[in-house]
């Protein structure tokens, strides 16, 4: 879980949206921020080969636009925890990761896992870990992402 910053298009400066939020940058250009998560598929030394996680403003993979075959359910539970259930007319065929916590963190049940899009994140930058991959998962975190690639 990361402080995300990227720029933005002249929507909303100043404001929010959502758990966005909106500033006027230099050169007077806009810049959105937020807490994104990610989950690391490959360490490469001085930054990482990330997938983002997301609710999709809590429509999971039923948002318009969204490609339902780059994504599988993520939730965090115990060993014996069932995942949790698919929104209506979502078609999700992937099988569901498990993030086992590092403490009180918890994925909304509306979280899906983007293997379609890898996002490099530099190793000098502020995390808060949630969690890991259960170990049961960790093959499907690998071979999912080089599906999607």
């Amino acid at each position: 879980m990361m402080l995300w910053i990227e720029p933005a298009e002249l929507l909303n400066p100043g404001g929010t949206r959502g758990s966005t939020h909106f500033s006027v940058i230099k050169y007077g250009e806009t810049a959105y921020s937020e807490i994104r998560r990610f989950v690391v598929v490959r360490n490469k030394g001085a930054f990482s080969q990330c997938v983002p996680v997301q609710t999709y403003r809590r429509q999971g993979a039923t948002k318009v636009g969204v490609l339902v075959e780059d994504r599988a359910v993520i939730y965090t539970g115990g060993e014996h925890d069932p995942p949790p259930s698919l929104l209506e007319g979502e078609g999700i065929t992937k099988q569901a990761l498990r993030v086992v916590t590092d403490g009180n963190e918890t994925l909304d049940v509306r979280s899906r896992i983007n293997f379609g899009k890898t996002y490099t994140v530099e190793h000098n930058v502020k995390v808060l870990s949630i969690g890991t991959i259960a170990p049961e998962h960790c093959h499907l975190l690998e071979k999912y992402w080089k599906l999607a690639h």
